[in-house]
């Protein structure tokens, strides 16, 4: 691929959530983007804008450091024709994944997605609805996605078709024009929103009401150096970020059953929790990620309601101060799949206060003389409940 015209010293490193006092964007400085977790900055972005080219680099901070160099080709339209872009991991990272090349090129009716290094080499043709858009394949991070989605609505685009470089075909995307200034992407069945000048510039994008989360905002671009390699130093000595909610199991023997739940912890990350970040009055899939499942051999007793041998997920609903757990019959599904019409029985769970702070989403099994509790621990609350083994 092409190299990136934007030298790597130019990538930035933002303390802050947003710009400098008095600074105005112009579109003849690169845009400079720092996206944050709650507390955490979990990658950073620059790139510039031509009449035919965007280029840029991308530095993500999750499951690892790794740097994405990236350069788009516009054809006469203004749509983007063909994206190449190489991501490594830096040297501080030695163990890291090689380096792998990909190439997506659109033209007559057909996309070609080259790859080189990596696990899956080689070159994929799929047919092209439309003017599909290639991206680096993950859409809730890189903001030059985001802000060429913008342009093409603002141009009049009514089906925003995306394509990743998986191979696969390329999907619709429910992307539409909320206000003159505002627009949004779809993310897992909740939109992503954008803002603009108003002129074709991204100003920030919000995953508040997605279960990304992520904030992006745009800032005066400055030096970072060697940032990228700094992250990738704190990873190889067990300092970085990692997954962000990373998988977990808990398992216990008691009275004879053996009990087991499997779920994913979130992390607070400076952020409010109960009625904020898991939502006031709405189904929360009690954890991250896929949804959280829970096993028993032997048939159990849980506030008065019988629950058979088998596998269930759980689910939950904080309100007014209080979580209900909710038991749900369906399995096997994405953690925002609830299906109301499967839920066998709920029951409220006695909250408590913890002594110091739970920075992950943690589920506990206890041993008792009845049987067994669970405890749900996050921030500075527990909540329980107990049950028996029948």
């Amino acid at each position: 691929m092409k190299r990136v015209a934007i030298p790597f010293a130019l990538l930035l490193f933002f303390a802050g959530c947003s710009a400098n006092e008095g600074w105005t964007p112009s579109p003849d400085e690169p845009r400079a983007f720092v996206t944050t977790l709650g507390a955490d900055t979990v990658a950073v972005e620059v790139y510039t804008v031509t009449d035919r080219t965007i280029e840029g680099i991308l530095v993500e901070r999750t499951p690892y450091t790794h740097i994405i160099e990236y350069v788009a080709d516009l054809d006469a339209s203004g749509h983007i024709a063909s994206l190449s872009f190489t991501k490594r991991t830096p040297d501080a990272n030695p163990a890291g994944p090689v380096a792998q090349n990909v190439s997506i090129r659109v033209m007559d009716g057909t996309a070609t997605i080259t790859t080189e290094g990596g696990d899956n080499a080689g070159t994929v043709v799929v047919d092209s609805v439309g003017m599909a858009i290639p991206m680096l394949g993950r859409n809730a991070v890189a903001m030059f996605e985001f802000e060429h989605v913008a342009s093409m609505l603002h141009n009049g685009a009514q089906d925003i078709m995306i394509l990743g470089p998986s191979g696969s075909a390329p999907r619709g995307n429910a992307a539409m024009v909320l206000s003159a200034d505002t627009v949004s992407m779809d993310y897992f069945g909740s939109p992503r929103k954008g803002w603009t000048d108003g002129k074709g510039q991204l100003l920030g994008v919000s995953g508040a009401v997605t279960t990304n989360k992520s904030e992006s905002r745009r800032v005066q671009p400055f030096l970072v150096g060697e940032m990228a390699e700094r992250w990738a130093a704190m990873d190889t000595a067990g300092k970085g970020i990692g997954t962000p909610s990373p998988g977990a199991v808990v398992a216990m023997s008691l009275d004879g059953a053996n009990v087991e739940v499997n779920y994913s912890q979130p992390a607070k990350r400076g952020r409010a929790i109960w009625g904020q970040l898991v939502p006031e009055g709405q189904v929360w899939r009690t954890g991250a990620n896929a949804a959280t499942h829970f096993s028993t051999s032997s048939n159990l007793d849980i506030a008065g309601n019988e629950l058979p041998a088998g596998t269930y997920t759980l689910w939950s609903i904080y309100e007014n101060g209080a979580l209900r757990l909710i038991v749900n019959s369906q399995t096997n599904q994405w953690g925002t799949l609830h299906d109301p019409a499967l839920d066998l029985f709920s029951a409220e769970m006695t909250k408590s206060e913890l002594g110091e702070m739970a920075e992950r989403f943690t589920i506990s099994i206890e041993d008792t003389d009845e049987g067994g509790t669970i405890h749900f621990d996050w921030d500075m609350n527990r909540f329980s409940l107990p049950f028996s083994v029948k």
